[in-house]
This record gives C-alpha cells, sequence and structure tokens, in this order.
C-alpha cells in the first residue's frame, strides 16, 4: 500500500502542530477544506513595513501584559516561557522601533504556539502605551476553537516482513527464572498509538507518539524503521485534525560483529565478548544495544563510547530465515587506567578511619582490574588487594581474588592476620549469580578470656544471589537476596570444624512514577540479614570468626559490636547466630540532597540459631544525604530505643553510599 497523497490542495505546514512538528517532519503537507483563504495566520493583523534602523537610544524601560480571551491560564503560561518581552525585560531595546520588533515576534510565536496546542484558528495582536512610563505592551491572544483529533492512521510501505525467527519466540520468566513465557510476534499498529482520537491535538504529544512507534518496531527487529512521510489535513468544518504517517520498516534483521575503533590498549576481542546477544541469531533490540553502550561507559576504560549501526554494511537475509545481519562500530576513546585516591569515614564510637588506594583498570588488556587498599583507622590498619577479571572465560562469568594482611583491634579481640580468597562468579539467567570458591586465613589473635594464640582455618564457599536491583550504587526499584554456605576447618588450640551460612533480603520500592519508571524521589527500602554457624560451640571459635552487630552496618545507635553476649566485664563476646532488620525511606528534596529518616533492629545470640525477631533491640534516627556521580554521601545521626549502660544517647556516622 502506498502512502495516499490529498487530491484537495495542500497548504505547506507552517501552523500545524507549530514548530514542534516543523523540525521533525519538514516536507509534511497539509490540506484543508476553507482553502487557501483560511490559512490561520492570515487573520493575523498585518505588519506595517519597520525601517531598517533607527540608531542608537536612550533605553526604553517597558512592562509586559499577556492576555488571552476565554482564560486559558496553561496557554498565558507556555507563552510567558516562550515570549521575547517577557524574556529580555530586564534588557531594555534603545528605541520604541526595536521595542516594536520585539511585539511583532512575540505575535508570530504566539499564532506558531496556539497551532500547537491545537487552536488553528488563534490570531494575535500587540498595542503599546507609548505615553507610559514605563512603556506598557500589552500581547492579545484569541485562540478560537480548539481542534481535535480526527484519525491517526500508520501507512507501512513496504509492507513489513515477518521472517519465522520472529515468531513462536520465548524468554525466562518468573521468581526463579526458570518458567518460560511467550515473547509475543512484532507488531504493526494501523492507527498511531499514545494519542486519543477526539482530544485536542497537542503538538509534543504527536511528535513523542511517532517516535515511540519507531522505537518499538526498532526493538523488535527492525533498526531501520524510519518515517518516510506525513500528511495533516485540517477540516475546518468540523474542526479535526486526520493525520497519516508513513513508516518504511526496513528488513527485518538480527545484529551482527562488532568493529571496534579508538581502542589502543584494551583488546578489541575483549569488547566484542561483552555484547548481550547472540550475534546474527536473534532479533536486533534497540535496549540490548543501549544496555550494551551504556555498560562499556560503566567499565572506567573510557571517556566516550559510541554504538551504531553500519547500516551501510548490512548483509541482505539470505536462506529460508528471512533475517539480514547488521553489524555495528563502537567507537571509543580510551581514559586513564590509573587512579590514586581515598575515603574517609567517621563514627563516634571507632572514630575516623580513612583509607588510599591505587588502581588499574586495564592491567592486562581486557579490563582487568587491580586495586590496593590501605586503611588506616582506630580499630584497623594494614594492606588489602582485590582482583577482578571480567568476561573469564565466557561473558556471564568473572574472576575475582582478595588477599589481606591486618591488624585489628576492637572491643571484642585482637588480631593480626593475612588471608586470601578466589572465587568464580557466573550469571545463571536474567536475575541469578552463582558463585563457587575458597578462602583462608591465618594469624594470631586475644581476647579478654585469653592471651594471644594462633588461629588459621581453611572453608571453600558456595554463593547464590538473586539482583534485580535498577542501580546498584543508589536503587530505586527491584529487590537483591544472598545466600552462602561456607563449611571451616581450622586450629584455634584445637582442631574444629563449622559450618556457617548467612541470608540477606534487601528490597526497594518507588511509590511515585516519572515517565512510567520509578522516581527516586521517595524510595522505601529495607533489608533483613540473618545468620548461623553450626557444629562448634562458642569458644571452639576464633573471636574473629563469631558475629558481631551494632554501629553503622547493622543496627544504628548502638555502639561497635555491642549487642549480643558480653563477658563478666562487659566486654562483647560475639555469638553463633545474629539477625537484623533495616528500614528506610529516603526521600530527596532536591536532585542532590535527600534525608532519610530510619528504623534498624537487631540482635547477636550464643545459639546456633536466632531467635525469631526475639529479643532484638532497636535504633531509630535521621540521615542527610548528599547524592554524586559515584553514589551518595552519608551522614546518619542514630538513637538507642533500648540504651545499653554506657553507651552515650546518640551516635554519628559519616560515610559514602547508602547503609544498603
Amino acid at each position: 500500500m502506498r502512502c495516499p497523497h490529498s487530491t484537495a490542495y495542500v497548504l505547506l505546514l507552517r501552523g500545524v502542530l507549530a514548530c514542534f512538528l516543523a523540525l521533525a517532519l519538514s516536507g509534511c503537507g497539509l490540506a484543508g477544506k476553507g482553502g487557501a483563504q483560511d490559512d490561520p495566520r492570515a487573520a493575523s493583523p498585518a505588519a506595517p513595513p519597520v525601517a531598517a534602523d533607527d540608531g542608537q537610544g536612550d533605553p526604553v524601560p517597558y512592562a509586559v501584559a499577556i492576555e488571552a480571551g476565554g482564560g486559558h491560564k496553561d496557554l498565558l503560561e507556555q507563552m510567558r516561557s516562550v515570549s521575547q518581552l517577557v524574556r529580555l525585560k530586564h534588557e531594555p531595546p534603545d528605541s520604541l522601533l526595536a521595542l516594536e520588533r520585539r511585539a511583532r515576534a512575540d505575535v508570530e510565536t504566539a499564532v506558531r504556539l496556539m497551532h500547537s496546542l491545537s487552536w488553528y484558528d488563534g490570531t494575535a495582536s500587540f498595542r503599546m502605551d507609548e505615553e507610559a512610563r514605563p512603556v506598557q505592551v500589552t500581547l492579545g491572544l484569541v485562540p478560537g476553537e480548539r481542534y481535535s483529533l480526527g484519525s491517526a492512521h500508520v501507512v507501512y510501505d513496504p509492507a513489513p516482513a515477518i521472517p519465522p525467527a520472529f515468531v513462536n519466540r520465548t524468554r525466562s520468566a518468573g521468581f526463579w527464572g526458570l518458567d518460560a513465557e511467550p515473547v509475543p510476534p512484532p507488531s504493526f499498529p494501523d492507527v498511531l498509538p499514545g494519542v486519543a482520537v477526539g482530544s485536542p491535538v497537542i503538538a509534543q504529544d504527536m511528535l513523542a507518539a511517532v517516535e515511540a512507534l519507531l522505537q518499538s518496531l526498532q526493538r523488535q527487529g527492525y533498526p531501520l524503521a524510519a518515517v518516510t512521510d506525513s500528511r495533516y489535513v485540517l477540516d475546518r468544518e468540523s474542526r479535526t485534525l486526520h493525520a497519516t504517517v508513513c513508516i518504511d520498516p526496513g528488513p527485518p534483521a538480527a545484529p551482527g560483529p562488532v568493529e571496534v575503533r579508538g581502542a589502543r590498549e584494551v583488546d578489541p576481542a575483549y569488547l566484542q565478548r561483552l555484547t548481550p546477544w547472540a550475534t546474527g541469531r536473534e532479533p536486533w533490540d534497540a535496549d540490548a544495544v543501549e544496555d550494551y553502550a551504556a555498560h562499556l561507559r560503566a567499565l572506567g576504560l573510557f571517556r566516550t563510547v559510541e554504538v551504531r549501526p553500519l547500516a551501510e554494511n548490512l548483509v541482505p537475509a539470505a536462506g529460508e530465515d528471512g533475517i539480514a545481519v547488521l553489524p555495528l562500530e563502537v567507537t571509543v576513546a580510551e581514559a586513564p587506567f590509573r587512579s590514586v585516591g581515598g575515603s574517609a569515614r567517621y563514627d563516634t564510637d571507632t572514630g575516623f578511619g580513612v583509607e588510599g588506594f591505587w588502581e588499574h583498570r586495564n592491567l592486562l588488556g581486557s579490563g582487568e582490574k587491580l586495586t590496593l587498599a590501605a586503611p588506616v583507622a582506630t580499630q584497623e590498619q594494614g594492606l588489602r588487594a582485590a582482583f577482578e577479571k571480567p568476561a573469564f572465560l565466557v561473558r556471564d562469568q568473572r574472576l575475582l581474588a582478595a588477599a589481606f594482611a591486618l591488624r585489628e583491634d576492637t572491643e571484642a579481640y585482637k588480631k593480626t592476620a593475612a588471608g586470601v580468597s578466589t572465587d568464580v562468579e557466573r550469571r545463571l539467567s536474567r536475575y541469578w549469580w552463582g558463585s563457587l570458591g575458597v578462602k583462608g586465613e591465618s594469624g594470631s589473635i586475644s581476647d579478654e578470656e585469653r592471651d594471644t594464640q594462633a588461629f588459621g582455618f581453611f572453608a571453600p564457599r558456595l554463593g547464590l544471589r538473586r539482583d534485580a536491583r535498577d542501580n546498584t550504587l543508589n536503587p530505586a526499584d527491584g529487590s537483591d537476596i544472598r545466600l552462602e554456605l561456607a563449611p571451616y576447618a581450622g586450629m584455634y588450640g584445637s582442631p574444629f570444624t563449622a559450618l556457617g551460612a548467612t541470608l540477606s533480603a534487601s528490597g526497594y520500592y518507588a511509590p511515585l512514577r516519572k515517565g512510567g519508571r520509578p522516581d527516586d524521589r521517595l524510595v522505601l527500602a529495607g533489608r533483613a540479614e540473618a545468620g548461623v554457624m553450626m557444629g562448634a560451640s562458642l569458644r571452639t571459635l576464633p573471636a574473629a570468626m563469631r558475629y558481631y552487630k551494632g554501629g553503622a552496618g547493622s543496627v544504628r545507635g548502638y555502639a561497635h559490636q555491642s549487642l549480643g553476649p558480653r563477658n563478666s566485664d562487659g566486654d562483647p563476646l560475639g555469638g553463633r547466630s545474629f539477625q537484623t532488620v533495616n528500614l528506610e525511606a529516603r526521600y530527596k528534596i532536591t536532585d542532590s540532597v535527600g534525608i532519610v529518616p530510619f528504623l534498624d533492629g537487631g540482635m547477636v545470640y550464643r545459639d546456633e540459631f536466632p531467635r525469631i525477631l526475639g529479643d532484638m533491640r532497636w535504633g531509630t534516627g535521621i540521615g542527610l544525604r548528599y547524592y554524586t556521580p559515584i553514589g551518595p554521601v552519608r551522614l546518619d545521626v542514630g538513637f538507642p530505643l533500648q540504651p545499653i549502660g554506657g553507651d552515650p544517647p546518640a551516635q554519628i556516622y559519616i560515610s559514602i553510599g547508602q547503609a544498603f
């Protein structure tokens, strides 16, 4: 079917859908039953000749009033926002003639604005009171009767082809990701979605609807879909506008190989391994392409990343599947790979702490990250090292390794030790990750009941994680569930074995929406966590392996390690199980500043299993957040609701990042 052309005479697209559609849909036609004499601008007052210049003179201060027939407060507000008279009021012209030019420019702007809001018969005029001081300029708008949308047809030329591979597809679904749900085949609506017939025609809404339709096609396997023609016909008798949008859907295509340009020290093969699609085997998805670009930007390797389809290199469909292959081009500009930095924190119970670090983000040429850190705090001093190799053997798998040598001095124990760990983490489905690794630690430790004594342990570990958060640094929606199991074998005076397990679940909910997406102005966040250590008595375990709660990372308002069993001197002993609950309401006052009221609860137990919600101590308080590109800076003030003797009435915590 060919895109229809009106047999009626056609007016140039001057007023219809205003400047918005004039920019986006240049070359469109406009026809109306009323004839050329019904051009909406013909009703505007004729503009008398204006002299080229009248020379420089004294500034002419003026006041502006804008009036609209029938009230129309929204129209008045929008006119004020685009009025040259209003915008330049504090820059008076140097003559009355120059002031008149501004007024005439506003008349033209007013007519275009009314057309963009479907007042196609709207007229505008101005008057000047030159005797008033300051000069009074009044701009008058007469909108007339508002037009509505009579029809909005979509015509595809050529007719779209739907290959068999785009039909009867499935994707993983359900909480566990083990269910299969059908993927709807591509749809080609013949009526423009997103606009309502019978409602006023808003230019911006029409543009958005056309763009949304193109984006929908580009997410369903038609990357080259484009508007080829548009016609907007006015029926002045019925006060309606009839729209016809012609679209060339382009060939159905799958994403092809990636060509990398601009990479000098980063291996292009590494960037090609990161593509989230099966090359040449699945429908093109513009969202997946954008996610790929966003992932490359988040690597910290590049100053800029641009990803575009190479339409000129399209490989036409061959064989029975009928799918073309569209290569992509990735152009990057590498950033410095090495950086030096630091962070600081402050808690009233543990004092100041600083940490300096050195980082290399491309150690071996494929995005390998090595971080060396030196924490210096009242309770901890030493060195830490962490290594990450992304896309280890396959795209969705990474190798993690860490080592440390630290000295810790807390209320519960003093420890000098070194340790290492290695894990392989792999994506199992859309949200699920699994990990398998091993860790070990050796050193000396002392507490209030034992003098300094050597200890050491070895533990394989298994992890399972479901991460459905929309943002890892500052989530507004989704959940994060983690389970870790670790059987321990070690020596602390005598051999011991134990099985440790921790389970945590965090959830985030944004009750407000913006553009159909969660709005992070208000986020309700919650976390529940529990841990057990089975198979060994409390005193058989080195003090550093026991659980401790209280402080910035668990129950705010209480001192560090203060919750749970204590010895006869009142010092914390730690426990074999724990449970904590954290609730926050994160409200943004501005884009960069927010407040966070919170409620925390928790307890540590001697027993192997926690008493569900039993004997918990609760703390509450208020926090202040300053949001930065690398995450929020956090200031929390916590108050214990069940104070422990000797603890201060409030605790203050300053650090970087959300509490959870």
